[in-house]
């Protein structure tokens, strides 16, 4: 594969249990917006899943540990 000028953006995806409202929903968006590093986000309401995409200088538990923060225990998938 030929190599980008721009190395793409890590990108992870948390699985949260407590995602059953749009309240959640708005709350988890705008706690990932709120991180400097958090690029773009996405949540899946019917998956209760957060697709994240975030430069290098935050790291997926650092994500992990806001959505903690915000009462969202979250899990980190594997792709």
């Amino acid at each position: 594969p030929e190599h980008h000028e721009r190395s793409p953006m890590p990108e992870s995806i948390f699985e949260i249990a407590q995602l059953a409202t749009p309240d959640d929903v708005a709350a988890v968006m705008f706690e990932l917006q709120d991180l400097p590093c958090v690029n773009q986000a996405d949540v899946d309401i019917i998956k209760r899943q957060v697709w994240v995409s975030y430069t290098s200088m935050i790291s997926p538990e650092d994500i992990a540990a806001a959505l903690e923060e915000a009462g969202y225990v979250s899990k980190l998938l594997e792709y």
